[in-house]
């Protein structure tokens, strides 16, 4: 093992071929990194860096901005075989410095439950945990549930009518007032508007004038990624409802859930998610964890 310390560098577009090298080596090679790379590897406003040990590449990682002030670190990746001789320190060590320098406020992320070395490091450097959740995964070409789903109650809602009616929910309350967005959480008191911005789909199911849940799904932006159900919440069989339509929209894809979690309570949504084919890597048990370091 070399005695010369970890650098941390910016990557360039040489290093692609190493950095998905190593993404193969993770989650049984189904890492989502590669799907993000070239976006990342172009990214302006953020950086992906990688860690050197004798100008060989032990780690990458990649910092962005949810929004002005809020900055968010991912994709921490070390090769299994570099494991323990720093590298995710020193990625964590210089991008707390950049994001201070660059104005940061906060630093927001999350990690898998299986990502123990990850979870050790952030921990070990003041993140605190701020919201826990369960991921739920529904596979593309599964038949849409059963049933009759009266679309006459079912339209779209404003910006405003959907900030009004997540802020109120019990979703939002279990997910600690972060809003999920595929693998980050938007701090949704932070600003709403950018929290629900992006969405393809908003959605309300209507008993004449009352709004009586609400639907969120984002579509990925890559040809044939899957689909991502930020929120669902409000009255059971109006819950139902508009999960059952939404699938029948979206459902050819795979679709994806954070479900909320907070002392042992998981959102009420789940119950319908199961029922409609959606499943669970860890038996439904919290297995994604977001965090926040205040600067």
């Amino acid at each position: 093992m070399s005695n010369q310390p970890i650098r941390v560098r910016r990557a360039t577009l040489d290093d692609r071929e190493r950095i998905l090298e190593i993404s193969a080596q993770i989650w049984d090679g189904e890492d989502y990194v590669p799907e993000l790379l070239d976006g990342w590897l172009t990214d302006l406003k953020g950086e992906l860096v990688v860690a050197m040990l004798d100008d060989h590449i032990l780690a990458f990682a990649h910092r962005t901005w949810l929004c002005p002030g809020i900055a968010w670190f991912e994709g921490i990746r070390t090769d299994p075989a570099c494991q323990g001789r720093g590298a995710g320190k020193a990625i964590t060590e210089y991008f707390i410095r950049a994001a201070r320098d660059a104005g940061a406020t906060h630093i927001e992320l999350s990690t898998y439950i299986d990502n123990e070395a990850s979870i050790h490091i952030i921990e070990s450097y003041g993140f605190q945990l701020v919201g826990t959740f369960s991921f739920l995964e529904r596979p593309a070409g599964l038949e849409p549930p059963k049933g009759v789903v009266n679309s006459l109650n079912i339209r779209p809602v404003s910006e405003q009518e959907t900030i009004d009616f997540v802020s109120h929910s019990e979703f939002l309350s279990l997910a600690q007032r972060r809003f999920p967005r595929g693998w980050r959480f938007f701090p949704f008191d932070h600003d709403p508007r950018e929290a629900i911005a992006r969405l393809e789909c908003r959605l309300g199911y209507w008993d004449e004038d009352q709004l009586e849940a609400v639907l969120c799904i984002r579509q990925d932006p890559a040809h044939g990624g899957p689909s991502t159900i930020n929120f669902l919440d409000g009255e059971p069989s109006a819950m139902r409802a508009l999960l059952n339509h939404g699938l029948r929209l979206y459902g050819s894809k795979t679709m994806g859930i954070m479900v909320p979690i907070h002392l042992g309570r998981h959102a009420a949504v789940l119950e319908w998610l199961r029922e409609a084919g959606f499943t669970s890597w860890s038996e439904f048990k919290p297995d994604v964890f977001a965090y926040e370091m205040v600067l």
